[in-house]
Parts: C-alpha cells; sequence; structure tokens
C-alpha cells in the first residue's frame, strides 16, 4: 500500500524540523589554547579561568540561541610546538567553530598559519598586530602596543619628574619589543630622553652587568618590557646595585600578582599601564569581580579580566553570526562587531580592520596592590 503523497510531504517535513532541532541543540564546540604551565603560565592559567568562567555563566543563561558552548580546554605548556600540535587538533578533532588563544603573541604568531590555512577563525590574545599578516581568520582581541605604550609615557612627562630613563627589553617577543619601540617614540616626542636600549632574553637572570652600566648612564628612570617574574628580578637587581632611588615603569605584563610576589617591599611605587583594575564602579566589572573571587576564592587580576572580556567578544561574534554559525560566519560576524560591553579598558571593545581598541589605565603601586594611578 502507498502512502499518499501528501503524509509523505508531511513525513519529510516533520524529519527535516527534528535535524534541524538537533543541529540547533548541539553544543557549539569551542577549544581553549592557554600556556596553563611553563613559563608563561602567568598570563595563561588565568587566561583559561576567566574563558571558562564566561562560558559557564553564559551556558547557565542558556547559551547562545538555546545551544550551549562546550570548551574543550588546551594547555600548551608555553611551547610554540604544543601550540602547533593543539591548533591541527582543534581544527580537526575538535571541530571548534571558534579557538581562543594561545596566550602569547610568539606562540600566537606561530599558529596563526595553520588556521589560515584551514579556513577556521582564532581569536587569540596576541596584542601585537603581526599576527594579522597571516590571513583573514587570524582575529585579535588585544589591542596594539600603540594604544597603551604612549599613554603610560605622557604620564611620566606630565605627571613626574622623569626625563631620562633607560630601557630593558626582551628581544625575543615582539609584542614586547613594539611596546618598547612605542614608549620610545612617545617619550622621546614629548621632551624626555631615552639614553640606552638593553636587550635580554626570557632565560637571563644576572643582571648585574646592567646594573653597573646603568648606574653611570644618569638615569633617573628604567621602563621594563619584560615578562613580570623577570621585571621584578631586573628590579631587584638593580635596587640592590644602588638604583633604589629611580623610578621603575613596566608595561600591562607587569601588572600580574606573580610581579607583586616575586618584587615583595621592592614593587612599590612601580608604575605600569594595563587593560584593567579591581574596583572600578561599574556594574559589569563588579558582578565579574565577585562571580570570580565566589569561583575561585582570589581576586581576578588582569589576566583573568582580559580573558573573560575576550570570550565575551568570541560569543558576540558567534551571536551574531545567526542560529546556523559556521567558521567563515563567525569570522564575518567578528567584523560587523561594535561596542562589545567588556570589564576592560573603557568597557566598550571595537574593532577596525581586525585592529582592536577599548582604552587601558595608568596604575602605580601602593601597599602591595596595583591601584590607578593619580
Amino acid at each position: 500500500m502507498k502512502t499518499p503523497r501528501h503524509a509523505r510531504q508531511a513525513l519529510a517535513a516533520f524529519l527535516a524540523w527534528i535535524a534541524c532541532a538537533a543541529a540547533l541543540a548541539q553544543d557549539i564546540p569551542v577549544t581553549s589554547i592557554q600556556a596553563v604551565t611553563g613559563p608563561i603560565a602567568f598570563a595563561g592559567a588565568p587566561f583559561q579561568k576567566g574563558i571558562r568562567l564566561a562560558v559557564d555563566e553564559l551556558n547557565a543563561k542558556g547559551g547562545i540561541n538555546g545551544r550551549k558552548i562546550k570548551l574543550m580546554e588546551r594547555d600548551s605548556a608555553s611551547d610554540k610546538g604544543q601550540a602547533i600540535n593543539l591548533a591541527s587538533q582543534a581544527i580537526d578533532r575538535d571541530r571548534a567553530l571558534l579557538t581562543l588563544g594561545p596566550s602569547a603573541t610568539s606562540d600566537s604568531v606561530a599558529v596563526v598559519p595553520v588556521f589560515n590555512d584551514r579556513k577556521a577563525p582564532v581569536l587569540s590574545f596576541a596584542t601585537s598586530d603581526v599576527v594579522l599578516k597571516s590571513g583573514p581568520w587570524s582575529l585579535k582581541f588585544q589591542q596594539s602596543p600603540s594604544v597603551p605604550s604612549p599613554l603610560v609615557a605622557r604620564y611620566l612627562l606630565d605627571k613626574t619628574r622623569i626625563r631620562k630613563v633607560a630601557i630593558v627589553y626582551d628581544r625575543t617577543n615582539e609584542a614586547l619589543i613594539e611596546s618598547k619601540s612605542h614608549f620610545h617614540s612617545a617619550f622621546k616626542e614629548g621632551g624626555g630622553a631615552v639614553v640606552t636600549e638593553e636587550a635580554v632574553i626570557g632565560s637571563d637572570a644576572n643582571f648585574l652587568p646592567l646594573a653597573t652600566k646603568l648606574k653611570s648612564a644618569g638615569i633617573d628612570g628604567v621602563y621594563l618590557a619584560t615578562y613580570a617574574e623577570q621585571s621584578a628580578n631586573i628590579m631587584a637587581q638593580l635596587r640592590q646595585a644602588g638604583l633604589e632611588n629611580i623610578q621603575y615603569v613596566g608595561t600591562i605584563a607587569v601588572v600580574s600578582p606573580k610581579f607583586l610576589a616575586a618584587a615583595g617591599k621592592a614593587a612599590e611605587g612601580t608604575i605600569a599601564v594595563a587593560d584593567f583594575v579591581a574596583g572600578l564602579d561599574r556594574p559589569m566589572n563588579q558582578a565579574f569581580e565577585a562571580s570570580f573571587k565566589a569561583r575561585y576564592g582570589e581576586e581576578p587580576d588582569s589576566w583573568a579580566a582580559v580573558a573573560y572580556s575576550l570570550a565575551q567578544v568570541g560569543f558576540a561574534a558567534i551571536r551574531e553570526a545567526g542560529p546556523k554559525p559556521t567558521r567563515e560566519g563567525v569570522r564575518d560576524a567578528y567584523l560587523r562587531l561594535k561596542d562589545v560591553p567588556v570589564v576592560i579598558g573603557g568597557g566598550l571593545w571595537n574593532q577596525t580592520d581586525r585592529k582592536p581598541h577599548y582604552g587601558a589605565q595608568v596604575l602605580v603601586v601602593r601597599d602591595g596592590r596595583f591601584v590607578l594611578a593619580p
């Protein structure tokens, strides 16, 4: 006995509806590649915590278009080779609609060719715009050092008596190189003088020869474009060598509990620029800080706040891509994003030609904490 045509059509429509509903009900795969262990763990570990909190909050509210985020956390162990392997896994095994990370500019530069070759979007924590050169699938969350570095340079010239500085920078990190270059230009254009630039690498630990050189340079400040714990080590050795009455200044890499713990009392008075400072009177910030502390038993640092905000931008791109988001749709949606609420900078994230901007704050260490500079 043949099934009537209208019945077959109704059955086909019903089955199509079930398939569509099932597709919509599926979790959205998102992979997070962070340096949870290794030398960059001071940033990667809180990055992972911030992303996890954002995902859990979103899923508790029903997800995006009724679909929850399936977060797959991967540890690159601060290793470029591992990050590259995890990038391939995120694309092929995880089937990630969007990948978040890696944690550092250097690792991001290594993995973005993989994502561009495979036409998969990656939203990285890289600060350097160099990651954009690999192709249109490389997406950035953090703004270029061209935004915060001149800000701290102008603060020194406007609010302090610092006029002659030495720069110490990590020559292996593109973002830190850009940070020192933008600081140098802004400080010099404002009337200051950069007496010398001294290059180091992340594994360097003996800075007594550097201290001897800087003692005779006639400087009144040192700008550190190095990672948190190394910055603390450099500062401690310079102070011990007699450079205790000069101003120490850092990039966003310095604004970390790791720096405060390693430097101890020597950190007092250090000036730095950052994306985030706790205690701002903004509803989203207050809710984030309370949730983070309730979840992890500690206050969020700048890295956690950046990651939480990066997740908000990633969610916004997926939401903007519609009820059936594709990798290409997410990439294109990112380019349309405007005024995404975040807990960093001025509170709103924007981008122009994949180059983000959201502002920053100048901070100073007072009583063992980073607070807004006067």
